[in-house]
């Protein structure tokens, strides 16, 4: 049963201080700046955590909405003056900005840290979980795929693919090459499996056009990640999802960082407890389909069904060399375009 806890409870669980100990200090006139992806994550941002700190202390946040290619270029031409607090990076991007002096470390003395299932700050704090999966047509594709089904000659020419370079296509690679009996260290073996998906039907940037050509049975499958998608089904009653087994899901992973010597680092902090917290983290699984970090999660059946939410889930998905697959992406985009796309 989905344990309903007062807010008294949730500062409590990860040990948060409480929120009388933030509201002794009048922060009136300071900004904090947060960089992350809009829509649903920033209403449930702007609900959960920054609208609660405007109250408790008096200052204003300030949202900078975009892609992490966005707050990476920005956060690195401002390394010697940051004007952003908290920024949220991909799980590839955390370590590289980590070892670069970008950002702060995770304290593993803070109860955040602890909060959070062992072994997921690499980086920065671990802040959500989705898989790379498979959106389907369920008029065309009668029951949820396994990854070799987008094989199947019944399906030539009806294979959708992200736009390259991205995490939806890292992943299509590192699950080519499985299938191959590799992994994504041999990229050959990846991209002489993907030849078999040709044609492709489309390369996609955005929900609507992909989920658009497969409402009009142009499109069968296409990998995708998960959050975004089961949020977006319900529009969608036609189009399923898939969380293949042989081999698993590709794990992907959303990182909160803290600026290096960013103006707020108090309130940045504050930022941090609060979004990794259990209230916010809940909503997270139950609104918009990203699986909780935090250990002290605990969700209904239901919605547990729905996200990646317990450490043998994340075991039991593909877990890519992140530093190789980054060195790899300059070359892999050249065969990407011209080997699978021939362009």
């Amino acid at each position: 049963m989905l344990k309903k806890l007062t807010t008294a409870l949730l500062a409590g669980a990860i040990g948060l201080p409480a929120a009388g100990a933030f509201a002794a200090d009048d922060y009136s006139g300071h900004t904090l700046v947060v960089g992350v992806w809009g829509g649903d994550i920033e209403r449930l941002l702007r609900e959960n955590v920054a609208e609660p700190i405007e109250e408790e202390t008096g200052a204003s946040v300030e949202f900078v909405l975009g892609g992490t290619g966005d707050r990476m270029a920005r956060i690195y031409a401002e390394k010697d003056n940051p004007t952003m607090d908290v920024a949220f990076l991909n799980m590839y991007e955390a370590p590289q900005a980590l070892s670069d002096g970008i950002v702060l470390p995770p304290d593993p003395e803070t109860d955040m840290y602890k909060a959070i299932w062992d072994g997921m700050n690499n980086g920065c704090y671990a802040m959500s979980l989705v898989g790379l999966g498979i959106a389907y047509n369920k008029n065309i594709v009668s029951e949820a795929p396994e990854w070799e089904d987008m094989w199947d000659p019944e399906y030539n020419g009806m294979i959708a693919v992200a736009q390259y370079p991205g995490s939806e296509g890292d992943g299509l690679i590192g699950v080519a090459a499985r299938l191959a009996g590799a992994d994504e260290h041999d990229p050959d073996a990846a991209f002489e499996k993907l030849q078999g998906l040709k044609p492709i039907a489309m390369t996609y940037t955005n929900l609507d056009e992909i989920f658009a050509m497969m409402d009009a049975g142009e499109v069968a499958m296409a990998p995708m990640i998960s959050g975004y998608v089961l949020s977006a089904l319900k529009e969608h009653p036609d189009i399923g999802f898939s969380f293949p087994s042989d081999p698993g899901p590709v794990l992907v992973r959303d990182m909160l960082c803290l600026v290096k010597d960013s103006p707020e680092p108090e309130l940045a902090k504050m930022f941090a407890e609060k979004a990794l917290g259990v209230a916010n983290q809940t909503d997270y699984a139950e609104q918009i389909f990203f699986g909780p970090t935090n250990s002290m999660v605990e969700l209904s059946e239901e919605a547990s069904a729905d996200v990646i939410d317990t450490p043998e889930e994340v075991e039991s998905l593909v877990q890519l060399d992140w530093p190789y697959v980054i060195e790899q992406r300059s070359d892999w985009t050249q065969r990407w375009n011209k080997e699978l796309l021939e362009q």
